[in-house]
């Protein structure tokens, strides 16, 4: 045996299982001996309720930090190298792609999905995502745990670099999952000086009020919304939280000009919102969505990863291997807010 990997089968149906050879490294693919692997929400609601895109079958995991063991003429990367990667791996020729916005790829090929993933003592970065310039060497003076977060990170990055976050004074996320805090995090290292957040008392209430963010709960925002915000509204709004009726009301607590992230996605079963289309209309105010990253994300990620990263471990629970499918069970009961395993110990 050389280690371990979780491995999906479907809803509620995901299991431990022993690696009892490396896996497999192509010409032009990287081995990675797995540092950190952080358990994704996609990942949590395969658990919970399955997810089409996930191939039973196929270890999970897809947010991780590792050391390259083996690097079999993978172009620039040798033995050694500590890396993290874009993990939705583009196709390279299409209109998105080639416009650098390889999130978007209609035949995107993503890690702990398409390709196994790093819930495991090793995993293989296909050459496809070698050659299309995926995979980042990172510093070697960062905790693995934190580390393994870029790839969150990066798609929290995404969506701030659709505002001009330079001249944002105020902001207000609504949703304290990781990905909420994530915002939160980053939003004041960009110099958002007025950071308010929202979501039920709890673990990460308590989390995100320890950082030292204000935080509302759902009940009383619409009362307290404007005395946090000079009288005005938020000049950006974050909406992390998989809700449909948050959704709706959330534009109401942007400021005239101001901009809406629509970070969440819903079920398909409940995926159209009402929105006021007076509050849009009259308020100028810009909505939009983000979706997933790139590489230049990743990489803009790992830097404010190295500044932030006091911050950051205060999210992150780190358990066993052993204990992964206790810890998906402990974010769902709201236990934890972030959990990384460290799968070779």
């Amino acid at each position: 045996m050389v280690g371990k990997k979780l491995v999906y089968y479907g809803p509620q149906n995901i299991t431990l299982e022993e690696m009892s050879e490396l896996p497999m490294c192509d010409c032009g693919c990287l081995l990675v001996k797995v540092e950190a692997a952080a358990v994704c929400g996609s990942d949590i609601k395969a658990f919970n309720v399955g997810n089409p895109k996930m191939q039973p079958g196929r270890t999970m995991g897809h947010e991780f930090v590792g050391t390259v063991v083996k690097a079999n003429k993978a172009a620039d990367f040798h033995e050694g190298d500590r890396v993290t990667m874009a993990t939705t791996i583009g196709c390279g020729e299409c209109y998105y792609c080639k416009l650098g916005k390889s999130n978007l790829c209609p035949d995107s090929k993503a890690m702990g999905f398409f390709h196994n993933g790093a819930l495991a003592s090793y995993v293989t970065i296909p050459r496809s995502a070698v050659e299309n310039g995926n995979v980042v060497r990172v510093s070697t003076d960062i905790p693995s745990e934190v580390l393994a977060l870029s790839e969150p990170m990066s798609c929290v990055l995404n969506g701030i670099s659709q505002v001009p976050v330079e001249s944002i004074g105020s902001a207000l996320v609504i949703g304290l999952g990781a990905l909420g805090m994530l915002h939160a995090i980053a939003l004041r290292e960009f110099g958002v000086g007025n950071v308010v957040c929202c979501d039920f008392p709890g673990r990460k209430s308590d989390i995100t009020q320890a950082l030292g963010f204000p935080t509302v709960v759902p009940e009383d925002l619409d009362k307290r919304y404007l005395d946090m915000s000079d009288g005005l509204g938020f000049e950006l709004v974050v909406i992390t939280a998989p809700s449909n009726a948050v959704q709706a009301q959330a534009p109401m607590y942007a400021r005239k000009g101001g901009y809406v992230s629509y970070f969440a996605s819903l079920p398909i079963s409940d995926e159209k919102i009402a929105i006021s289309s007076r509050t849009l209309h009259y308020n100028e105010l810009k909505y939009f969505g983000t979706s997933d990253s790139t590489v230049e994300h990743v990489k803009a990620a790992v830097e404010v990863i190295g500044k932030q990263k006091d911050a950051i471990a205060k999210i992150i629970t780190v358990l066993p291997i052993e204990d992964v499918k206790s810890g998906i069970e402990g974010v769902l009961e709201m236990k934890y807010a972030k959990v990384v395993v460290k799968p070779n110990g």
